[in-house]
């Protein structure tokens, strides 16, 4: 049988029992703090990573103001009016004509793109043939940075027939034209150009209704952006245009 434990060798026991559970104390409140320092670390990681991305990109825009400034009509008959309907018409009709042959080929640097929604065919066949580079903005470098495109109120004036009819419309154009090409000039980043296009559209209907330009009266002016010399246009057909 063995002898009981002596007192003393009970005590040293006992403390030899406490440095264990401290130890493994310490140990566990040492796991503790390194899983709690890997959750910051990475949400700190987290964070960093965020914010070392790359800004957002800035989209260039590309703004266009056009609004119906004066409306008045005359007429050789029965007085006439041109109705909010048509003066609609008229605007639309010549958002798509800058839409088509001014900031889609500016921003593309490609050529126009189809304008028989706008032009009657006898006018379409000279703005796209003779009266081309009047009426177009293509063949130039592309706009990079932002376009602006802003006309001057729209005046319209109408003129009626003898019964009473509204038969054709005069919008007025003035356009001032701004945007940013990439130069091709070695070290040079940007260049301004600056387009001025002012005159007339004649808008008549056609069989259907649709009120399209069948005549008009353009001067434009175009410097910088790539072109060697400031250029001057003018474009206009037998038909009435004032």
């Amino acid at each position: 049988m063995d002898e009981p434990t002596s007192r003393a060798e009970r005590r040293a026991h006992s403390r030899g029992r406490s440095r264990v559970w401290v130890i493994a104390g310490g140990a566990l409140v040492a796991v503790i703090a390194i899983a709690v320092g890997a959750v910051l670390l990475s949400s700190g990681g987290g964070e960093s990573s965020n914010a070392s991305k790359a800004p957002p990109v800035t989209v260039a825009k590309t703004n266009v103001t056009l609004a119906a400034g004066d409306v008045s009509a005359d007429s050789v008959g029965a007085p006439v009016t041109v109705s909010p309907e048509v003066v609609k018409a008229t605007i639309d009709s010549i958002g798509t004509y800058l839409k088509v042959a001014t900031v889609d080929p500016l921003r593309s640097a490609k050529p126009a793109a189809d304008l028989s929604a706008v032009f009657t065919q006898a006018a379409l066949a000279r703005v796209i043939g003779v009266d081309r580079s009047a009426l177009v903005d293509e063949g130039l470098p592309q706009v990079a940075g932002e376009l602006d495109v802003v006309a001057t109120p729209v005046a319209i004036t109408g003129l009626g027939d003898q019964d009473g009819k509204l038969a054709l419309l005069t919008a007025s154009i003035n356009l001032d034209i701004t945007g940013t090409v990439k130069s091709a000039a070695k070290g040079a980043k940007t260049d301004p150009l600056h387009i001025v296009r002012t005159g007339s559209f004649v808008f008549t209907p056609d069989a259907n209704g649709a009120w399209k330009v069948s005549a008009y009266s353009i001067d434009v002016n175009r410097a910088g952006g790539g072109i060697d010399a400031p250029t001057s246009t003018t474009a206009a057909t037998t038909g009435t245009a004032r």
